[in-house]
C-alpha cells in the first residue's frame, strides 16, 4: 500500500507507547509540507491523561530500549557471544561482573571448553541465533497459519502464549483476525486458521505470588525478587462496540513460574469501612498504576502485570503487586520504585479530576458507589504520605 499520499491519520486511543503514536502519526505528510493528525480517547485513565496533559507526550522522547545487563538470563547469553567470538582468560572480567561462576557452569554443560586456563566456545551453533530481542524468555512459541499452507507467521513468549494463543483464542496479526485451533504447548507451536468474526477474547490469569527477597523498602513501598505461578483458567467472547461477553470457555493449559523482580505497595485498612470495600480499593489502585506506570517507566502497557493480595503471605496486609513480565526483570519494576511518587500523584488527579460522583471506569476502572472514589483518593493519598 503506497501511503506517501496520505494527509490526514486518525488515531483510535493512545497506542501504548510514544514510539507507537509518533509511527503511526507520521504516516500522514510524508510527500506534503503539513498534514493532520486527530487522536480520538476513548474513556480508560491513560487515554484521558493524555488529553488533558499532551504535553506529556508532545514534548517526551520515545520509550528507550529497557535492558538489565545484570538480568543473569541476559548476562549469560552476552558472555555466550562474546566467547563464540574471543576465548575468556581464566578471571577475566566482562564488564564489572566477574565470570568465574558463569564460565564454569558453560563449561560443565558442555557449552564451553576450558584449557591452558582459557575457555573455548565448543559447539556448532551461532549463539546468537537464539537471542531475542523482545524477550529474555529462553522458548518462544512459534504461530503457524493452517490458512497459507503451514506458513510460520510469528512468535510469542511462551507467559503471553497462556492468555493470546490458547485453544479457541482470537489472534491479530496482519490487521487479519486468526483462531487459534490448537496450541501443542510441549511442542511450541500454534495452530491458527483466518477469520472473519465481530469480537474479541479474552483469558483470565489465576496468579500466585510468592516473595523471594527484598532488595530495597521505603514505607509502604518494597522492591525485590519474586515468584509468579500463573495458570490460564477460562476465556470470555467480547464483542466489538457494546463490549457484551456473548460466550466463554475453559482454557487447559498447564501452570507456569516465573521468576522476576517486583515493587509493591501496602494499602491502609482504616480506609475501608468493609472488607468488599477493601478488595474493591485494592482492584481499583492496581488497575490505575497498571494502566498509567507505562507513561512514566516509557515501556509498553503488556511489559508490566498486577495482582492484589487482601492479606499478603509476606506483609500481612492488603497489598498491589506490579511484576516485570520477563524471566529475571529487566529494571520496569525497579523504575516504577524510583518513580512510585509521580505514578501515585497521576492517579490521585486522575481521580479527583473526573467529573463522576463515586467512580467509574474512566477512573477507578469500576462502576463505583457511594463515597468509594473518595477511598481510592485517602489510599493513594496515604500511600504518597509514607514513600
Amino acid at each position: 500500500v503506497d501511503i506517501g499520499q496520505l494527509q490526514a491519520c486518525v488515531l483510535n486511543g493512545y497506542p501504548g507507547t510514544v514510539a507507537s503514536l509518533w509511527q503511526q502519526a507520521g504516516r500522514a505528510g510524508r510527500r506534503h509540507s503539513e498534514s493532520l493528525v486527530i487522536f480520538v480517547a476513548s474513556s480508560s485513565s491513560l487515554d484521558q491523561l493524555v488529553v488533558e496533559q499532551p504535553d506529556m507526550i508532545l514534548d517526551r522522547s520515545p520509550e528507550a530500549a529497557r535492558l538489565d545487563p545484570n538480568n543473569l538470563i541476559i548476562l549469560v547469553d552476552h558472555i555466550k557471544c562474546a566467547a563464540f567470538e574471543l576465548p575468556f582468560q581464566k578471571g577475566e572480567r566482562f564488564g564489572t561482573v566477574d565470570t568465574e561462576d558463569i564460565l564454569e557452569f558453560l563449561t560443565d554443560a558442555h557449552v564451553l571448553h576450558e584449557r591452558a586456563d582459557r575457555y573455548y566456545w565448543m559447539t556448532d551453533s551461532f549463539p546468537a541465533h537464539d537471542i531475542s530481542l523482545r524477550t529474555s524468555d529462553q522458548e518462544n512459541v512459534v504461530i503457524v497459519d493452517q490458512t497459507a499452507k503451514h506458513q510460520v507467521i510469528g512468535e510469542m513468549d511462551t507467559f503471553s502464549a497462556m492468555t493470546l494463543l490458547h485453544d479457541e483464542a482470537i489472534y491479530l496479526h496482519g490487521a487479519e483476525q486468526y483462531q487459534v485451533e490448537k496450541l501443542d504447548f510441549e511442542e511450541k507451536k500454534a495452530y491458527v486458521r483466518r477469520v472473519d468474526v465481530d469480537y474479541y477474547t479474552d483469558a483470565n490469569l489465576a496468579v500466585e505470588l510468592k516473595v523471594l527477597e527484598e532488595n530495597k523498602s521505603d514505607g509502604a513501598k518494597t522492591f525485590g525478587e519474586v515468584s509468579v505461578i500463573a495458570m490460564a483458567t477460562l476465556f470470555k467472547k467480547i464483542k466489538f462496540g457494546t463490549h457484551e461477553n456473548i460466550g466463554s470457555g475453559p482454557i487447559h493449559l498447564p501452570e507456569r513460574e516465573l521468576h522476576t523482580t517486583a515493587t509493591w505497595f501496602t494499602l491502609d485498612e482504616r480506609f475501608a469501612y468493609s472488607e468488599a470495600d477493601l478488595e474493591d480499593q485494592l482492584e481499583a489502585v492496581s488497575d490505575l498504576m497498571r494502566r498509567l506506570a507505562p507513561l512514566y517507566l516509557m515501556c509498553d502497557t503488556l511489559d508490566l502485570f498486577t495482582t492484589i493480595q487482601m492479606k499478603s503471605t509476606h506483609t500481612s496486609k492488603p497489598t498491589v503487586y506490579l511484576y516485570d513480565r520477563y524471566p529475571g526483570g529487566i529494571g520496569l519494576s525497579e523504575a516504577l520504585y524510583k518513580d512510585a511518587d509521580m505514578v501515585l500523584e497521576a492517579a490521585e488527579r486522575t481521580v479527583s479530576d473526573c467529573p463522576c460522583e463515586s467512580g467509574c471506569p474512566r477512573c477507578v476502572g469500576m462502576v463505583g458507589y457511594g463515597d468509594f472514589k473518595q477511598q481510592v483518593i485517602r489510599q493513594l493519598q496515604g500511600l504518597k504520605g509514607t514513600i
